[in-house]
């Protein structure tokens, strides 16, 4: 089977329909000495997640081990009650406490090779997602989707949050290939590489999964299984809120309205 998506040109991407669950990519084959060395890397992220999760046991956690905001007690209990009644006009997203995770400091670079810094966040709201532009099927579907997010807020005159699409695979997404790839969905979209293990650090400390799986007859085709959640950022570079897979336009629209009006209110 083929999975055909719709850029902003209308013209079809195409790539092999693979199974794929909620937050992950693709199913991954035995392991293998060639898998386990490319997996080592992912083992190291895999630890760092599990670190924080270690120190967040300060509040329950969801099902894919996110805390919950809203039992969170060094949340004081006016703004407990004002998240919680936010989260229950939430559709497929987890609000997130102001002091939850702020992005963290990096140096990294966008499709022209020019650098970005964490300040390309300041002063606006920005959903970003991490993916791979060799990903057959949830990173072109969730581009997709985002682009008619963003068209449909213009529709009902909504200010369309930054989107920031993050390689987890810069061995192979060079500058000139996210720059090309991040087009084909809209010029607009902002395209993330850089050093691994700057990439790696930023990963870890927002909590992103990522894991690599080896092809046997093919080095260079090795997958790569991640997060696919999308994160809306706040004005001051705060993680506000967990957008779930999977991912649909009146949903998302309908959470980030929610979400942008129920935090300004409490900031």
């Amino acid at each position: 089977m083929m999975v055909k998506i719709l850029g902003t040109n209308n013209k079809p991407y195409s790539a092999p329909l693979i199974q794929s669950s909620q937050e992950f990519t693709m199913k991954k084959p035995k392991p293998t000495p060639k898998r386990r060395l490319l997996l080592a890397l992912a083992l190291a992220g895999i630890a760092a997640v599990g670190a924080l999760v270690a120190l967040q046991t300060r509040a329950p956690e969801t099902s894919d081990g996110v805390v919950s905001s809203t039992t969170d007690p060094t949340v004081d209990d006016e703004e407990a009650r004002a998240l919680q009644t936010l989260q229950s006009n939430l559709k497929n997203s987890l609000v997130l406490p102001a002091d939850f995770r702020q992005i963290p400091q990096f140096t990294l670079s966008d499709v022209d090779g020019e650098p970005l810094t964490e300040a390309m966040f300041d002063d606006r709201w920005s959903l970003m997602f991490f993916g791979f532009t060799s990903c057959p099927d949830v990173c072109p579907t969730t581009l997709s989707v985002v682009n008619g997010v963003v068209e449909r807020l213009g529709e009902v005159g909504a200010e369309p949050p930054q989107v920031v699409f993050v390689t987890v695979d810069p061995a192979r997404d060079s500058a000139s290939r996210m720059k090309d790839y991040v087009a084909f969905f809209n010029e607009d979209f902002i395209g993330v590489t850089g050093e691994q293990n700057a990439l790696h650090e930023l990963t870890s400390e927002l909590g992103i999964v990522v894991a690599f799986t080896a092809n046997d007859d093919d080095p260079d085709a090795y997958t790569v299984d991640h997060t696919a959640s999308l994160l809306l950022v706040d004005p001051e570079r705060r993680v506000r809120a967990k957008l779930s897979a999977p991912h649909d336009v009146e949903t998302i629209v309908s959470d980030y309205l929610e979400l942008r009006a129920g935090l300004a209110e409490l900031n």
